[in-house]
């Protein structure tokens, strides 16, 4: 199963310059799944904290029941409850 590249089609099916997002984007939803485009890995996984790159930083999620719904080269979902999401 592939996760749809949302802000890529947006750029695309809009005409608008590639650099109008950042190298990274975050959609929150509900405290509950977190999508992610433009990571470059993983650092860490356990069920309270997934911690990833992206370009010029690292993110730091930190929750309860934490799982990747999905995951791909890019994009990737996170499920569970989520209580803070910090960038470095």
């Amino acid at each position: 199963m592939n996760i749809f590249n949302y802000f890529g089609e947006l750029k695309k099916e809009l005409s608008l310059p590639s650099d109008i997002f950042k190298s990274y984007n975050l959609v929150n939803i509900s405290g509950n799944l977190l999508y992610v485009e433009g990571h470059l890995g993983l650092n860490v996984i356990s069920d309270d904290n997934i911690v990833f790159k992206v370009k010029n930083g690292i993110i730091d999620v930190k929750g309860k029941e934490l799982s990747l719904k999905n995951l791909s080269q890019t994009t990737m979902a996170i499920q569970g409850k989520i209580y803070k999401i910090e960038v470095f």
